[in-house]
């Protein structure tokens, strides 16, 4: 009866978050309301299992991780972000997903991550040079990001090459900063940002690394990568419990 509920609960919670995505019906203090009854409580009634699957996306509370299906969605080029929604930056992003923004960032309240800022400031329009020039650095939880498939597991990093280095991107724990609210509107849902490379207030997750001023050095590393479509499971896991 509590996993019952539980889901009950995600999934009418989730369905308040959709509207105020979608529909920006709903002022952001109510916003902030609403997650917090998800989180808190479904987080307190996980405590027995630690185990909620929700919406495709798999959460273990006691790991610290939520997996989610993806694919590979580009196997050479020019990278700015690492992972979108499919309605996101496809043309320059190495994986996609069908999980919506929204429900991965739910997925990582219920981990305990910090809810999203709300910004007054207009999200650029692009990310250009003269942007990211003066782009502030982004604050939040340390996460690392694994993927699977196939019998193969590496971190993400693997998968990207930095040509400013000539070598594999520095292995390493990414900002998990959970995008932010602007003008009623939940901007990784917008866009469709989940991982960016080079920085992006709007995504939910970001690199922390030299060069995510540059968005001219990040590319595939074709030769690690699988070929486009592959499936892939994603793993964010806090900083704080790998290892477990």
């Amino acid at each position: 009866m509590m996993i019952y509920d539980l889901r009950l609960m995600i999934v009418e919670g989730a369905r308040a978050i959709r509207r105020e995505i979608l529909f920006g019906s709903v002022r952001f203090s109510w916003l902030m309301v609403v997650l917090w009854l998800i989180a808190g409580p479904v987080r307190a009634a996980a405590d027995s299992s630690g185990v909620v699957d929700y919406r495709g996306i798999h959460i273990d509370k006691g790991k610290g991780t939520v997996t989610f299906p993806a694919e590979i969605n580009m196997q050479t080029g020019m990278l700015e972000y690492l992972l979108v929604a499919d309605t996101g930056k496809t043309h320059e992003s190495l994986l996609s997903t069908k999980i919506e923004p929204y429900d991965i960032q739910v997925a990582m309240l219920l981990l305990g991550v910090a809810p999203a800022g709300k910004s007054d400031s207009a999200p650029p329009g692009q990310i250009t040079r003269d942007y990211l020039k003066t782009a502030p650095e982004l604050k939040g939880d340390k996460v690392n990001v694994l993927l699977t498939w196939a019998g193969h597991r590496a971190r993400a990093e693997d998968l990207v090459w930095n040509l400013d280095k000539n070598a594999v991107m520095t292995p390493g724990p990414w900002i998990y900063n959970g995008s932010e609210m602007y003008d009623g509107r939940f901007l990784a849902q917008v866009d469709g940002s989940v991982a960016a490379l080079v920085r992006d207030s709007g995504a939910l997750m970001n690199n922390p690394r030299p060069g995510n001023d540059d968005d001219q050095i990040w590319e595939v590393n074709a030769a690690v990568t699988p070929a486009v479509g592959t499936a892939v499971d994603v793993t964010i896991q806090l900083e704080d419990n790998t290892g477990k």
